[in-house]
């Protein structure tokens, strides 16, 4: 499940980093089942699920849930000025985990199942993020 999208624009992640990125958040830990940068209309321009698993959600059902998350992080980042920027959102569930960073202009999703640390995950991902790329507190 690859999406690219050839738009280019300055608070945008370079298009030749975004696999580099989601292949290296994959690599923190095997649990993690997905990983995808998602555009302001909620679509997957890079990532897709871990070789091998099978997505639970059929299309329109990923579609729904990736649009939703935008409108999380878009809905709590309007309190920024009163709380403070977002740095994630966790939504814990039974069978999965699925953080979601705002990241540049895109959001970063991702999810893992219930076997995981989802602590640990979160912090290295935090890490990396504020380690390797530019981070800004708004989805545009």
């Amino acid at each position: 499940m690859d999406h690219n999208n050839n738009n280019n624009n300055n608070n945008r992640i370079p298009e030749e980093r975004r696999k580099e990125i989601c292949d290296k958040i994959f690599n923190i830990d095997n649990n993690i089942r997905f990983v995808g940068l998602i555009n302001r209309e909620g679509e997957v321009i890079e990532g897709g699920f871990r070789k091998g698993i099978e997505p639970l959600l059929n299309q329109h059902e990923e579609q729904d849930m990736y649009l939703q998350s935008l409108s999380n992080i878009t809905f709590f980042q309007s309190f920024s000025e009163k709380f403070g920027p977002v740095d994630y959102l966790i939504i814990k569930q039974q069978k999965i985990s699925m953080l979601t960073f705002p990241y540049s202009e895109e959001i970063l999703c991702l999810s893992a199942s219930s076997q995981s640390n989802i602590d640990k995950i979160r912090d290295q991902i935090l890490e990396f993020l504020s380690n390797n790329l530019i981070k800004l507190d708004k989805v545009k």
